[in-house]
């Protein structure tokens, strides 16, 4: 266990005051009503946004893997992060997905749905599903925080990684119950002043360390073929690992698709809620890069972290037995022995806000899905604000509770994240992809999809337990069957929603018939189709710029610290090539604020709204 001097305990207990007293100041703000609570009245500014947005994928427990990984298998464990760590729908976002969310002009994902259904009972039927997806999902992510914070703390503090745990969300619950998303983002902001500081210490640090570091002669290869050495050999010995270890290349590849599904069609949760919140789709854009630039921290602390255990191991300090036996505790040891007392808290302090960051945008959006689309619509559609309000919050305490008590029967971090990214996440993402693109695709097709897919997630990873490399085509390919027959064997979606839907959003994919429908019913003009095929075209080519960008980027920073100049020549190089082509294809072709404000105007005016939805006056 790390000690913890008197500075250290005060610093950590000083954040935790400080992220309180923020969020309970913000509570007024929240106040208005669900907009504001959920949405933040999208009014947050677009760098803020992007800072929650980078601070909430830079999280304690997946900090955790991805240090274990890379430790084990060096530029080859960035590879397997691939799965999510890397955060490598960013790319995707940016480029197309975060403007086409916002410009559905929702609160939810589950809502959108009644955007591209309709509202009938297909529509309904998709909404729900969704609404239930996404809030077993929201648990899911909550249990992986608290397994993995827990884990971390019990290195540093005197007590059970339960109890350490429950004192984290009981700090998160109180500023989140009170302050909705206003309270999330802007503690975040705090948060990630925190990380910053940990993450540019740990890399200054680790980079004077490394010539004096043995890497072991595999760990700078960045290839597919099946890792070697022994701390790969120290993986396999949990069963989790072995799948990835045995049959890389392939792993990787799939990996790759699942990264191609869940960026083409959205992820739902947290994520979609700082789109949805965005003040328009330029600032939606926008805030998806700055989160990829920031991201770079994340990785450059990781192999800083690396560099450190390595060195741990190599002179046989305190912690290298501990590190042998599991290299999912190089981040704790790290942190308890080769950092000054001070530092310490302040580095800890980073940690348990990454943590937080993490589990308040989870538990805020998934009490919004519980709110919005199960219990207002279903349940009392003739509720009051002020009950809406009161059923967030209990909404916001049932989730924190269920996810906390789950919790503390599951112990294997690598194992939830597992089940998350590779079973539940393809469940999920072949209804979102067929969303956008398939106009056949209809509500009973989504509905039907989605809950055989979660059914067939559960029996292959938990009950048949079927490797990686079967289990997850497996899935895939059941999602996408059972989407596609429950599609064609019911009813297509009314010509009218899907022409509002078009006209609204303009998505890739096989819309030319709708277009046609457009056009001919005066919803659309030949100029604006046009229009639309030129934004299209450059979507596209920005994207084959934008996912290399973000992975030379990230890639450069841990070449950076390794200390492996022609790596780092080779990544800079590559990158400001992508970033100059995205200069062109993406940015520039970006809408101006001022256009943004005449579409939010036409939209209000065309739908007879005379403010609109998500920014009520307070």
């Amino acid at each position: 266990m790390g000690t913890m001097a008197m500075v250290d305990w005060i610093i950590v207990v000083g954040f935790l005051v400080l992220v309180t007293i923020v969020g309970f100041a913000l509570s007024r703000a929240a106040s208005g009503g669900l907009e504001d609570y959920f949405l933040g009245g999208n009014k947050i500014p677009w760098w803020v946004l992007g800072i929650s947005t980078s601070t909430s994928n830079f999280d304690m427990s997946g900090t955790m893997i991805i240090v274990a990984a890379v430790f084990s298998l060096g530029y080859k464990g960035f590879l397997v992060e691939i799965r999510g760590g890397v955060g490598l729908s960013l790319a995707f976002l940016m480029i197309f997905l975060a403007k086409w969310l916002r410009r559905s002009r929702v609160m939810t994902s589950a809502e959108w749905m009644k955007l591209r259904f309709g509202t009938d009972k297909p529509g309904r039927a998709a909404h729900l599903l969704s609404a239930i997806a996404n809030i077993v999902l929201s648990l899911g992510m909550i249990i992986y925080f608290c397994t993995g914070a827990g884990k971390f703390l019990t290195h540093f503090l005197p007590f059970s990684a339960f109890t350490c745990t429950t004192v984290m969300v009981v700090i998160g619950l109180f500023y989140t119950l009170m302050s909705g998303l206003y309270g999330v983002v802007f503690t975040d902001v705090v948060q990630m002043i925190l990380l910053s500081f940990t993450a540019i210490y740990i890399t200054f640090i680790a980079f004077g360390m490394t010539p004096d570091v043995k890497l072991p002669a595999e760990f700078l290869q960045l290839n597919l073929e099946n890792p070697s050495g022994a701390a790969a050999a120290k993986l396999a010995a949990d069963a989790s690992w072995t799948p990835i270890l045995e049959m890389f290349g392939l792993v990787i590849c799939i990996y790759l698709m699942r990264t191609f599904l869940e960026g083409s069609g959205g992820v739902g949760g947290y994520t979609d809620q700082r789109f949805f919140a965005a003040r328009n789709e330029r600032e939606a854009s926008l805030l998806t890069l700055e989160a990829i630039v920031l991201s770079v921290l994340r990785w450059t602390m990781v192999a800083g972290l690396v560099v450190m255990g390595l060195h741990i191991m190599q002179t046989g300090a305190p912690g290298a037995g501990e590190i042998a036996k599991d290299a999912e505790s190089v981040l704790p040891v790290v942190l308890g022995q080769m950092l000054p007392a001070g530092i310490k808290g302040l580095v800890l302090a980073g940690l348990i806000a990454a943590a937080m960051s993490t589990f308040d945008s989870t538990l805020n959006a998934g009490a919004s899905y519980i709110v919005k689309d199960v219990y207002e619509s279903y349940i009392k559609p003739d509720a009051s604000g002020e009950d809406l309000m009161k059923v967030s919050r209990w909404a916001t305490i049932g989730l924190c509770v269920a996810g906390v008590g789950l919790s503390a029967i599951i112990p294997n971090i690598n194992a939830i994240w597992g089940l998350i990214t590779t079973a539940l996440g393809p469940a999920l993402f072949v209804p979102l992809f067929l969303r956008w693109y398939w106009p056949r695709f209809n509500g009973y097709g989504f509905a039907i999809g989605t809950g055989g897919g979660i059914i067939a997630a559960l029996v292959v990873d938990l009950g048949l337990k079927l490797p990686l490399h079967t289990g997850f085509p497996s899935i895939v390919v059941f999602s996408f069957v059972t989407c596609v027959v429950a599609s064609l064997v019911t009813a297509p979606v009314e010509e009218s929603v899907l022409v509002r839907f078009y006209t609204q959003v303009n998505p890739w994919g096989f819309w030319r018939p709708i277009v046609d429908k457009a056009i001919a019913s005066g919803e659309l003009t030949q100029e604006d189709a046009g229009a639309h095929l030129r934004e299209k075209i450059n979507d596209a080519m920005a994207l084959f710029l934008a996912v290399p960008f973000q992975m030379f980027v990230l890639l450069a920073g841990m070449a950076f610290v390794f200390h492996d100049w022609t790596k780092v020549n080779f990544f800079v190089v590559s990158g400001l090539f992508c970033g100059v082509g995205l200069y062109f294809f993406w940015f520039k072709n970006m809408k101006t604020t001022a256009e943004c404000e005449a579409d939010d105007a036409a939209y209000e005016e065309k739908h007879g709204i005379e403010d609109e939805p998500a920014a009520p006056a307070h």
